[in-house]
This record gives structure tokens, C-alpha cells and sequence, in this order.
């Protein structure tokens, strides 16, 4: 059985929350102005970890069900040749989604960096601090854009060639993607046939942050002779979530 990763960082939430605890209580018990920063520190990791707590436990809990049969839709294996070309097939997916994304992060970092270039500084010595800081932050977007499909890749190709699927989520070759969280809406299902021969279900989601839902993609290989069940378990996903299911296959597009 495939390990319980959220399990593993929920225990590190705990330890870090302890941690923070205690140099809250330290702080308050030295009562110097020299150690307020540990209060600060101490409430500001105690709280983000305090939330993570709750979080990694859901996920720790439903990817448990998913293991134990409890809820679980399928579980597919695949041997070692399809397992490679599933992780190269989704290593390539990502890197385009990723080009497109950091493509419209660009413009706007752009548009709106210029703009307050122009008219919102009079200082120049602070409208090229803006400019460095603006620069790197984009930099580093780039840098995650394009590292995490290759971490990503290596991950899939050194984990077990396994998949589990369930209503809720789905555990894809050591990748484990939930759409049933807080913060996070389920908006799609579809059962698709690729040019590349490969039968995928694409389970779309919303996950809210800061600067709004973000759209992510759950891609979930169908093994080779697992057509039907795959399509079954695409509608049975957008069923008791209650979405749209559809199909698509590339190949008659084109021919169309």
C-alpha cells in the first residue's frame, strides 16, 4: 500500500504548533521587549500550522478511505513501459499548461508593473526598488513554473505504477489531488481519448487563494481494456459531485 503522506505532514503541523506554542508562552514569561519578536513568530507559525492541522487530517483521513476500499471507485496498475509513458505524457501536459500560465502572469506583471513604474512613483531610487522586487517575484514564478513538472515527472516514475480513484479524490502514481476541501469546488469531469492513443479523466477544480480560484487539472491515466470502466468512474465522479461529465476524443475532432 502506497504511504499516507498527509499523514506524515500533519504530525510536522503538530510538532511546529507545539514549537510555536512554546515560544508564545516564553515570550509572555521574559517579558522583554528584546524577545517580542518570539510572541509574533510564535502566534504567526501557531496559527498557519494550526490550520494546516485540520487540513492534512482531512486529507490524511479521505486518502485512508481511498486505500481501504471505503470509498474507492477503481485502483488500476500499470506495468512499467505505460507507466513511463503516462508520466511523460502529463510531464509534457504540465509544461505547456505552466508555459500558458506564466505566459498571462507576465503581461499583467508587466501592464501593471509599468503602469505604477510610470505614475506611481516620484522617487527613483523607489521605483527601481519596485522594479527589482516585482522582477523577482516574477523570476521566482518562473523558476516553480518550470521546475515542479520535472519534480513532478521524477516523482511519478519512482513511485509505485498505481492508481486509486475516488468521488473525492485521486492518488495518481505518488501525485495525490483533492477536490472535495475547504476552499476548493469541483467545476467539471470529463472522459477524454488523446491523439497519443491515451484514455485520461480530467477532473477540473477551483482551488481559492488570495488572488482568487485558481484552476487546476486532475489527470487520471485509464489503463489499456479499462475504457468502460474508466468512462463509468468519470460519471460516477461527476455524479455525486454534482457537475457536468463529457467526452471528448481528439482524434475524431480532428477528422472533423
Amino acid at each position: 500500500m502506497p504511504k499516507n503522506n498527509p499523514r506524515r505532514w500533519m504530525i510536522a503541523s503538530i510538532i511546529i504548533t507545539m514549537i510555536s506554542v512554546l515560544m508564545v508562552f516564553m515570550g509572555i514569561v521574559l517579558n522583554d521587549f528584546n524577545f517580542f519578536w518570539m510572541i509574533m513568530v510564535g502566534l504567526l507559525l501557531g496559527i498557519t500550522f494550526g490550520i494546516m492541522i485540520f487540513v492534512f487530517y482531512k486529507q490524511a483521513r479521505l486518502l485512508d478511505n481511498l486505500f481501504k476500499e471505503v470509498d474507492q471507485l477503481a485502483h488500476w496498475t500499470f506495468g512499467q513501459t505505460e507507466q513511463l509513458e503516462k508520466a511523460e505524457a502529463e510531464f509534457h501536459e504540465r509544461k505547456s499548461d505552466n508555459r500558458i500560465l506564466i505566459g498571462i502572469m507576465t503581461f499583467f506583471f508587466v501592464v501593471i508593473g509599468g503602469a505604477f513604474l510610470i505614475f506611481g512613483f516620484d522617487d527613483p531610487d523607489e521605483a527601481f526598488f519596485f522594479a527589482i522586487l516585482m522582477g523577482s517575484v516574477l523570476l521566482l514564478l518562473f523558476v516553480v513554473a518550470f521546475t515542479f513538472p520535472i519534480i513532478s515527472y521524477r516523482r511519478m516514475k519512482a513511485s509505485l505504477p498505481e492508481v486509486y480513484v475516488s468521488p473525492y479524490s485521486a492518488w495518481v502514481m505518488g501525485e495525490y489531488s483533492q477536490w472535495a476541501a475547504p476552499m476548493t469546488q469541483i467545476t467539471g469531469v470529463n472522459f477524454g481519448h488523446h491523439l497519443d492513443g491515451s484514455v485520461v479523466i480530467e477532473v477540473s477544480f477551483d482551488i481559492y487563494q488570495r488572488t482568487g480560484p485558481q484552476e487546476h487539472i486532475c489527470r487520471i491515466p485509464v489503463p489499456s481494456g479499462k475504457e468502460a470502466e474508466g468512462n463509468e468512474v468519470a460519471l460516477q465522479i461527476a455524479t455525486v459531485n454534482q457537475v457536468d461529465f463529457t467526452t471528448s476524443n481528439e482524434a475524431n475532432d480532428k477528422i472533423d
